[in-house]
């Protein structure tokens, strides 16, 4: 496992994700998905996609989710 330490460009991506969410009224825009916010922002600060099975990141602005969910 690889931990991802913080740093400004990652700071910047998290906030600009919030904003973007928030603009076009996708969930990961609100205080409850803090968390999940900042997952979402790791992998677009190092331009991964996100493999991951939860509904709160279809959709979300810039993500590139890699998901068995139903569309």
């Amino acid at each position: 496992m690889t931990v991802i330490q913080p740093d400004d460009a990652l700071v910047s991506v998290c906030a600009e994700l919030r904003h973007a969410c928030e603009e076009v009224g996708h969930g990961l825009g609100a205080k409850a998905h803090d968390g999940d916010r900042w997952v979402a922002a790791t992998a677009l600060r190092r331009r991964v996609a996100l493999v991951a099975h939860d509904r709160i990141f279809v959709g979300a602005p810039g993500l590139q989710l890699l998901t068995a969910l139903d569309p």
